[in-house]
């Protein structure tokens, strides 16, 4: 049994992890972050614009409900409980799920060749995340839901929206730290 509290701790600190990680790519040259291993593949700086851009459709919404509405829980005591579907999600977007999958559009990083300012973006929204869950002391995460930003049919409650965020950022820092270990990575 996993408690919303355990759930905002493992967020908060596996997200300032992500943060600590993926800062060691700052001190890479722009045609390293822009470099692809193939035509398929993201460069470093795709991934990172593209968990800059998910983590900020999800921050849009969780806020404008929290500003909302107040929902109030012991949250040492209250048990996370994922919808049925989101199980299916936070397998999928799972580190150890090592099984490539597709994102959808409106995921998808905002440009192909990027500036070194790719990180900043990504620490801001980083930051506002930990700010806004340190924040949410007494909140329900179950009980707060939102349409995913992929598809709207598909409903999210916080707990599975904090799940997946962690578990999807990893998974993306795993994917950098593979393009940059590549044989063919530049070296400079």
């Amino acid at each position: 049994m996993q408690t919303i509290q355990q759930l905002k701790e493992k967020f908060i600190s596996d997200t300032e992890l992500a943060l600590k990680g993926f800062s060691t790519f700052k001190s890479l040259s722009e045609d390293q972050i822009n470099w692809k291993p193939n035509e398929q593949g993201w460069s470093i700086a795709e991934g990172i614009d593209h968990l800059a851009v998910t983590n900020k459709l999800y921050l849009v919404e969780v806020e404008k409900q929290f500003a909302a509405k107040q929902i109030i829980t012991d949250c040492s005591k209250t048990e996370v409980k994922h919808k049925w579907l989101c199980k299916f999600i936070i397998k999928g977007v799972d580190p150890t799920n090592i099984k490539k999958s597709k994102t959808f559009p409106v995921f998808m990083p905002s440009m192909s060749k990027f500036k070194k300012d790719v990180f900043d973006n990504f620490i801001e929204v980083q930051n506002e995340l930990i700010n806004l869950v340190s924040s949410a002391k007494d909140l329900d995460f179950n009980k707060y839901v939102m349409s995913s930003p992929a598809a709207k049919i598909i409903k999210e409650n916080f707990c599975d929206v904090l799940e997946i965020i962690r578990l999807h950022d990893r998974r993306h820092f795993n994917q950098a730290e593979r393009v940059l270990n590549h044989l063919n990575f530049p070296k400079n």
